[in-house]
């Protein structure tokens, strides 16, 4: 029986100092406690435009290009797909006017999105000029409403990721014959053109005088064959 009522005692000891441990770590741990600090809003109106989403983006040469659509060798896709508008390797993207910047056998970052209407991929070089007006034809401003100023994705970069030159003399940067043409021919044009007229006013005088030297002569000859009839008519 004794030994019985010390192993109950020790039981009931150890117990308790467990119990006090764990009361001790319990106490030592800080409760979690949310954050406190802001979180970033990514929500847009619903009333904002929303740039459109590329389709694909690859990596691309410029085998040839026409007035408003680029043809290029497909090297990487980076993102997307293309399936359904590739052949042999080969995309054709449309870039409007957007396509004298670019440069045939010149490698180029293309992000390229969906025309809906016509079924086919479009790209740009340059931002799109804002509307006349800006937000004031839509009535933005009007509904109150803050826009953030989304940068389009729908672009067509350098391979190391700079913007393609589209200044006014951008097709005639690397082309110095071009660029030389595109100086002195004015002035040619303007100087022959001013030798032209020159030479198309000097022949003018030069016809006129003819011609008044011509009647002139006419009309001394005249004269002098009236002289000389008077002087043979006999006198009476």
């Amino acid at each position: 029986m004794a030994r019985r009522a010390i192993a109950r005692a020790l039981i009931f000891v150890a117990a308790g100092v467990a119990v006090s441990l764990g009361s001790g770590v319990a106490a030592s741990v800080p409760p979690s406690v949310p954050p406190t600090g802001p979180v970033a809003n990514t929500t847009i109106p619903s009333d904002c435009p929303l740039p459109t989403a590329p389709r694909a983006t690859f990596v691309g040469a410029l085998v040839a290009a026409d007035r408003r659509t680029a043809r290029f060798e497909v090297r990487q896709v980076r993102g997307g797909i293309l399936d359904g508008y590739t052949a042999d390797g080969l995309v054709d993207v449309d870039f409007g006017d957007d396509v004298r910047f670019l440069e045939v056998g010149v490698e180029y970052i293309v992000a390229a999105a969906l025309d809906v209407e016509t079924n086919r991929l479009f790209s740009k070089v340059r931002d799109p000029e804002p509307l006349f007006g800006g937000n004031q034809v839509i009535g933005i401003e009007e509904r109150n409403l803050d826009c953030p100023d989304l940068e389009d994705a729908v672009r067509t970069l350098t391979v190391d990721g700079r913007s393609v030159e589209s200044g006014v003399l951008a097709p005639l940067a690397d082309d110095s014959r071009g660029l030389l043409r595109a100086v002195v021919l004015p002035f040619a044009w303007v100087f022959g053109g001013l030798v032209g007229l020159a030479a198309i006013a000097n022949g003018v005088r030069a016809l006129a005088g003819r011609s008044r030297r011509r009647q002139a002569a006419r009309a001394a000859s005249a004269r002098a064959r009236k002289s000389a009839t008077a002087k043979s008519r006999p006198s009476a």
